[in-house]
């Protein structure tokens, strides 16, 4: 039997086409935000996850990941074992300081489509996912 894996079922649902929505905050965090995401996408699809757990999750994510008991690479490793045909569409981006909200739909093959609002936040000057699913309301402009 496979642990939980907190990440799993977003990552089943995340990321291989990037679509951009309007914004609020300051635009070069905006831009940062984008490119995080877009890292974050390629990596995903890739199934890199030497680059997620190194250089695109924040701290407290890759610590909540080794709760159950794995490194972060062999949990990732098994959450998207199956992953295929990942698609995102991102919506509203809100930025608070060193935080940032961002509205997003994503599909896979065989998986149902989810909206959630995926949190990113600012570590070493660098924009790092920090939540990946949470199911909620479009943050407001």
């Amino acid at each position: 039997m496979r642990p939980s894996v907190p990440v799993s079922l977003a990552l089943a649902g995340a990321l291989a086409a990037l679509t951009l929505g309007a914004g609020c905050g300051d635009t070069d965090d905006n831009q940062d935000v984008r490119r995080t995401l877009e890292r974050f996408e390629r990596a995903t699809a890739e199934k890199d996850v030497q680059e997620l757990c190194d250089d695109l999750f924040s701290s407290t994510i890759v610590q909540r990941i080794r709760t159950v008991g794995l490194p972060c690479e062999v949990a990732l490793n098994r959450a998207l074992s199956e992953l295929r045909q990942p698609k995102l569409e991102i919506g509203r981006i809100k930025i608070d300081g060193d935080t940032a909200t961002v509205q997003v739909r994503s599909t896979a093959y065989r998986q149902p489509p989810s909206t959630d609002a995926v949190r990113l936040v600012k570590e070493e000057n660098e924009w790092r996912v920090d939540s990946l699913a949470g199911a909620g309301p479009e943050p407001p402009g």
